[in-house]
């Protein structure tokens, strides 16, 4: 009778590892399955999301950066799969983009202005209002495509990793900027704000980046991947245009020196974080 206990105990732990053997086998050949539906896709496409933080490195001594500024971007993007591990990455996000900026203490910055439009130089008239600035908020509107390279592993289960490289083109949409500082009218200033102020061919049209990035992808089902990344974008193109005398709007002024324009001359670095859906 204990013989044959301990042969149905054995026969009952032997059941019980198939199934186990069974059940792993099982999962591991719905991974793959899974993997490979993704991993043999020619084309991915999807909608991504990103928030990034905004670096400017300012080209004058009359402004100064004042803390870190902020983007928000949403769009759609493309992989076009090379083989496993290569793919270009492509598409169109939308940007909506701030930069802070404060004057010099030991130089104020002036402008002159008619309602809503910053004035330059060569067209001033007699009934422009005049502000001087302490601190600024730029926020621009920029249409970008990703040119980029995707080098990624082969899937390890559900996930992949990879790294992009490659350059962000933007191009621009809009710009206003809130000033603050004080209102200048018969030698009397009084503080107050500039909003939604607009000034005509300020900043520059293209922005230009080079992006590296770096994620991880999940196959969270059937031929569907979640991605995330974070990547440094080093701006190599200036944010603002250095225009001549006549067309500068920004200006310092001193009893020795008398009126001094200008331009606001800026790069800009970013680090962005993004998240994208792709099917």
């Amino acid at each position: 009778m204990r013989m044959d206990k301990q042969i149905f105990d054995n026969l009952s732990n032997s059941n019980k590892m198939k199934k186990i053997l069974f059940t792993v086998v099982g999962l591991s050949i719905a991974l793959v399955s899974n993997a490979q539906d993704a991993a043999n896709k020619k084309l991915q496409a999807g909608i991504i999301v990103g928030t990034a933080m905004n670096f400017q490195k300012m080209g004058t001594g009359n402004l100064n950066t004042n803390g870190i500024g902020g983007d928000f971007n949403i769009g759609a993007n493309l992989n076009f799969n090379i083989n496993e591990n290569i793919a270009f990455n492509t598409g169109i996000e939308f940007d909506l983009s701030s930069m802070r900026y404060s004057a010099s203490s030991t130089n104020p910055v002036f402008y002159h202005f008619s309602d809503k439009d910053i004035i330059r130089k060569g067209e001033w008239g007699a009934n422009n209002s005049v502000f001087q600035l302490t601190e600024r908020t730029q926020n621009a509107k920029y249409v970008s495509i990703p040119t980029m390279f995707l080098f990624r592993t082969n899937f390890i289960g559900y996930f992949r990793y990879f790294g992009k490289f490659g350059l962000r083109h933007s191009i621009l949409a809009d710009s206003k900027s809130n000033d603050h500082g004080y209102k200048i009218a018969n030698g009397v200033a009084v503080e107050g704000t500039n909003e939604n102020m607009k000034r005509k061919s300020e900043m520059v049209f293209y922005k230009g980046a080079i992006g590296l990035c770096g994620g991880a992808e999940w196959n969270f089902t059937g031929s569907t991947c979640l991605m995330a990344e974070l990547g440094y974008y080093y701006g190599f193109t200036p944010l603002y245009y250095s225009s001549k005398e006549d067309k500068r709007s920004l200006y310092t002024s001193s009893i020795a020196d008398g009126n001094k324009f200008f331009s606001n001359a800026a790069t800009q670095s970013q680090l962005m974080l993004k998240v994208s859906v792709l099917f």
